[in-house]
């Protein structure tokens, strides 16, 4: 039967009497002896600033769960008021107890401060509170409840439907606490507490639970002497100028945040320690509201707080919007804990100077003699004065390996200086089963590595840590939680939880290819057994999330037991590819073939569900499978009578099914070999060949290299830009009008003016300046010597430039190679211009993603490197911009000159309130044609990857890249660079957000095959007017090309920025495109 709300009130003495009561009281307490650092306990702690500053703020609280209310402070008078009303309350509803009794009382609530009044409460009246956490099952809260002998519960209105069931099945007084208004109003009588230090330090202070995951959760009794260390930790000495973290947080923040479970050691610890001993301000969390970036980011806004701790969720999801990374960065600091923040993101916020404090101890320890990390590039390395904590770590195995850390007892003082002996004062040592690595230089500094009991040991003995795979994996945006298995097995597997679990095995494959480049990059840091293979990747059942800790760490223990059936069946469909046995091709014919090859990777490889068209890395073969597709089919070729002295070894290897990455691909190319054709196009072919004509024509004769020439002017350039009139180059005339280092621009654009009369009209609808004092307008015909110039302003140019951005360039997708050759021509005049100018004036180019769009080796990111061979590109357009490239290069080498050639991937719409998106371009065009038709496509196949860039991110990186606007020695500048985003999401994040933008006129998302199908019937009855609403019409041909190109297994071609972002702050700072930022560009359309 659940407990009647209990009155407040009942001390008897009048208001005045009561305050004259508690002063009497707070002076006598205040005169104890026991008042040193170390010596002190909680309540004369409590007591003491009580009486000394009754207005102190104990804690702010949120007026409401809507941070936008803001949040008041509850002073030490009222907090002490409230104690004494609860220890009042409670030994008047189950009396005095006996001396050292100790009886215990569960109390929940929501979180609020009541969970520390009722704890400092039961200290007082000789009781010790039980702590449950609402998230343990039944049968844990009742084991809970039988160890520590509860018989008494008080709880919260709010949480009376938790209780029933605990009510129910164990008999206990029950009652519902007061709320904190009423608590805090009150005026009881001082509830009077005599005990001295050595006393009451080894009493009971609480008891918390382990977390229970590895089974159900064992009570820990917290002594009041625990916080007696952490009070003595105030006397620790610096370490390399560092000071015990939470001196440090005192002296670095004046409002710290906390919005995390108040039943847990860290919230109980982190209050009674950091707000109550160290006196650091605390602003609680808004209860009962969901925590996420945005209600974080509103907390730390309304609330004035200017550090906290936050879970490593939070800071991942803040890290990814510009919002979020400006309000850490107005942070003294963060701190974070109960699990690791992806390295990923920890050293993207670090190279912003972030200040990410990791904490870290347990419930039967606190606190560690850690130390604050000043140094935000050594943010993932703890602080240790491993004489005070008597800390002594231990390798696993051996030389290099991680080691544990183990607190051994020092002495056998009747107070003991390490927290850990208060909760086990038999021991003389305890182990933490955590592990760390030391730094390879600086003392005192450990990196965490997992738990012992997390150890992965596989079938041939070799052991695997999977704290770092599982680490950097769950850095990515879409995944959740990453936990590695493979214990007992040959080599390891991985079981993944994303924030939306792919509800067909083609969204798994999609979501699968997505992560690989994270999980290959960390598989390269494994050793071998360790590295997870793409067939080897599972995920998460929507109905089974992975259970977890109050601090949201997987419980590894339980989610290994739930998933065990999962894993067995991942290994089982992984494996089953290992049967021997010959192999059969069926040449009948393609289609034939094709359904050959479909089944030879089912039941060889264990891939199954593929389809011919299905693209085998989007379906989640690995490398290594690749070697094994390709050796089958040798298998299956060898008795085959083949034209020409065929090598099979060089004809079918990896190379080509990189390059035919589906099995009704790999059957076209199979039966060219078969049949003695080349399996290459005629049309590739002629223009394989006009590339190799205009790459000698323009490349012959280049300008000898000059010597001697100065550097370019860092302060006060001459900057040469062509196509200004266009939206990229709008965006960087803007950035070098604003720039104070550079003196002058020269606009090269087509027209007798220059531009001139266009640009303040394309700039001012974008929302940017039309300030062009700097600017000079020059007309001009690249196609032309000397650009078609007068030549006094030719050689004025050649005297005073020090940057040149070619950014001009026919956009054309329908046309040959052959038909570019005006602008190629060009290339050769500007490097030409560029031989001939006073200076070592650097020449960056616009490249495209396009001109290395076939790019063989689809598995891997395109490097940032030169390619010679000429299939590589994709269109005219795309061949066009390579040849740029090549004749750069060899500019580059012959010449002398300094070349960046930039590949620029999918360009977005802008940043910036003004300005849209162009919409004649593919996918403005998709969206408006979407609302024509009421329907979208929610899978692009080869255009899937959203790896885009905004405007304002792309012309920062060109300028960047050059040395514009930032300092490069022009030495420097050479090579290629990829601006592309390289965090990416994808079309089907876009396209709900389109739909849920426009409210209804698009009525739903549709496969590929049917929007195309839908797009070709309204070409047919389309009128003229039609074009305008429908301009996809326009652009037939490339929605067929991205059909077929998915039909085929086309996959994205993805730009690798390793490079580029060591150059270029704004890639540094980089984050995926969201929802919200397409929701943006359609806002801008006004479609």
């Amino acid at each position: 039967m659940l407990a009647p709300q209990l009155n407040l009130g009942q001390s008897g003495l009048d208001p005045a009497m009561r305050r004259q009561r508690v002063a009497s009281d707070l002076s006598s307490r205040e005169k104890s002896p026991a008042n040193r650092y170390g010596h002190r306990l909680l309540i004369d702690v409590v007591e003491g600033t009580a009486k000394r500053d009754p207005n102190r703020a104990f804690v702010h609280q949120p007026k409401t769960s809507d941070p936008k209310d803001g949040w008041q402070p509850l002073t030490y008078r009222e907090a002490v008021n409230a104690i004494n009303e609860l220890a009042h309350t409670i030994t008047r509803e189950l009396g005095v107890p006996a001396k050292n009794s100790f009886p215990t009382i569960c109390y929940i609530g929501p979180q609020d401060i009541r969970y520390m009044f009722f704890l400092i409460a039961c200290v007082k009246a000789g009781y010790k509170a039980l702590l449950n956490s609402p998230r343990n099952s039944l049968e844990a809260t009742l084991s809970l409840l039988k160890a520590t002998d509860c018989n008494a519960l008080f709880y919260a209105d709010s949480q009376s439907k938790i209780v029933e069931p605990w009510l129910k099945n164990r008999e206990m007084k029950s009652y519902v606490i007061a709320s904190t208004k009423a608590l805090a109003a009150s005026e009881p009588e001082p509830f009077p507490y005599n005990k001295t230090f050595e006393e009451a330090v080894w009493d009971p202070l609480v008891v918390l639970h382990t977390s229970g995951s590895t089974g159900i959760p064992k009570p820990i009794v917290v002594r009041q002497g625990s916080l007696a260390v952490a009070d003595a930790y105030r006397n620790l000495p610096e370490i390399q100028g560092a000071k015990f973290y939470l001196a440090e947080y005192k002296e670095r923040c004046t409002l710290y945040f906390r919005h995390m479970p108040l039943f847990h050691a860290a919230s109980v610890y982190g209050f009674l320690c950091g707000v109550l001993y160290y006196d650091i301000p605390m602003a609680f969390g808004c209860p009962d509201s969901q925590l996420t970036a945005a209600h974080v980011m509103d907390c730390f806004k309304y609330s004035g707080a200017d550090a906290g701790v936050l879970p490593p969720s939070i800071i991942e999801e803040m890290s990814t919007t510009a919002e979020g990374i400006a309000t850490l960065k107005k942070l003294s600091f963060v701190v974070y804990g109960g699990g690791p923040v992806s390295p990923v993101v920890g050293d993207m916020l670090a190279k912003q100077g972030i200040l990410l404090e990791s904490a870290i101890g347990s419930t039967e320890q606190y606190p560690y003699a850690m130390y604050f990390q000043p140094n935000a590039a050594n943010w993932q390395y703890f602080i240790f004065d491993a004489e005070a904590m008597g800390a002594d770590f231990r390798p696993i195995d051996g030389k290099g390996s991680p080691e544990e850390l183990v607190v051994v007892r020092k002495g056998q003082s009747k107070f003991p200086s390490q927290s850990v002996f208060y909760t086990f004062p038999d021991k003389s040592e305890w182990s933490t089963n955590d592990l760390y690595l030391p730094h390879p230089e600086l003392p005192n500094h450990w990196t965490y590595r997992g738990r012992i009991d997390n150890i992965i040991v596989f079938s041939n003995g070799e052991k695997l840590n999977p704290t770092t795979i599982e680490d950097t994996i769950t850095g990515h945006p879409k995944i959740k939680g990453a936990m590695v298995v493979g214990q007992g097995r040959f080599q390891s597997a991985m079981i993944l939880e994303p924030y939306e679990n792919p509800e067909t095995g083609e969204e798994a494959a999609r979501l699968t290819d997505e992560i690989w480049p994270l999980v290959d990059q960390v598989n390269k840091d494994t050793v071998a057994h360790g590295r997870v293979g793409k067939d080897f990747i599972g995920y998460s059942r929507p109905d089974a999330p992975f259970p977890r800790s109050a601090k949201g760490a997987i419980q590894r223990a339980m989610a290994m037991e739930l998933y065990k059936d999962d894993i067995e069946e991942l290994y089982d469909r992984a494996l089953s590819g290992e049967a021997g046995g010959p192999v059969t091709l069926d040449l009948t014919n393609e289609t034939a073939l094709a359904n050959c090859i479909v089944q030879l990777i089912d039941s060889r490889l264990g891939v199954s569900g593929l389809a011919p068209e299905t693209d085998y890395f989007d379906a989640g073969i690995d490398s290594a499978q690749v070697i094994r597709i390709a050796s089958l089919l040798r298998a299956g070729l060898k008795d085959i009578t083949l034209p020409n002295n065929i090598d099979l070894q060089e004809m079918v290897t990896p190379k080509q099914i990189y390059a035919n990455n589906s099995s009704q691909m790999l059957a076209g190319y199979i039966l060219g070999i078969v049949s003695g054709e080349s399996g290459s196009g005629q049309e590739q072919a002629r223009e394989i060949k006009t590339m190799e004509q205009l790459l000698t024509k323009y490349t012959l004769n280049l300008p000898p290299p000059v010597a001697g020439k100065p550097k370019p002017n860092d302060e006060g350039q001459t900057v040469v830009l062509t196509g200004t009139t266009g939206s990229l180059g709008a965006y960087m005339l803007d950035i070098l009008c604003k720039s104070p280092k550079v003196k002058k621009i020269v606009a090269m654009n087509r027209g007798a003016d220059g531009g001139k009369s266009r640009q303040a009209g394309v700039s001012s609808d974008r929302g940017l300046g039309t300030d062009f004092s700097k600017v000079q307008f020059v007309g001009v015909d690249v196609s032309k010597p000397s650009l078609g110039m007068e030549e006094e302003a030719y050689r004025q140019v050649l005297s005073e430039v020090d940057r040149v951005i070619h950014n001009a360039w026919s956009v054309n997708f329908n046309l040959s190679v052959g038909s570019f050759e005006p602008q190629i021509r060009g290339v050769r005049h500007l490097v030409d211009m560029v031989a001939a100018a006073a200076k070592q004036a650097p020449i960056a180019f616009l490249s495209s993603v396009g001109s290395v769009g076939g790019y063989p080796d689809k598995h891997q990111h395109v490097p940032e490197v030169k390619f010679d061979d000429l299939a590589i590109p994709v269109m005219g357009y795309g061949r066009s911009k390579a040849l740029a490239g090549l004749i750069l290069d060899a500019a580059a080498a012959q010449s002398g000159l300094h070349t960046a050639v930039v590949r620029v991937g999918q360009v977005g719409g802008p940043r910036g309130e003004k300005g849209c998106w162009n919409k004649p371009e593919y996918f403005p065009s998709l969206v408006a044609s979407g609302l024509h038709l009421g329907i979208l496509p929610e899978d692009l196949g080869p255009r899937q990857r959203v790896d885009w860039l905004t405007m304002e991110e792309v012309a920062s990186t060109i300028l960047e890249i050059v040395g514009v606007t930032t300092q490069v020695d022009v030495d420097d500048i050479a090579g290629y660079y990829h601006a592309s985003n390289p965090h990416a999401s994808s079309w089907r994040e876009m396209a709900e957000a389109i739909k849920e933008f426009y409210q209804g006129r698009i009525k739903k998302l549709v496969g590929l095959e049917e929007w195309q199908e839908t797009l070709e019937k309204s070409a047919e009855e389309a009128s003229d007017a039609d074009l305008e609403a429908n301009p996809s019409i326009k652009l037939l041909e490339s929605h067929r090309d991205v059909l077929k190109g998915k039909k085929a297994g086309a996959p994205p071609t993805v730009l690798a920025t390793e490079r580029t972002i060591k150059v270029s702050p704004t890639m540094q700072g980089a984050v995926a495109i969201t929802p919200e930022m397409m929701q943006h560009w359609c806002k801008q359309w006004e479609y």
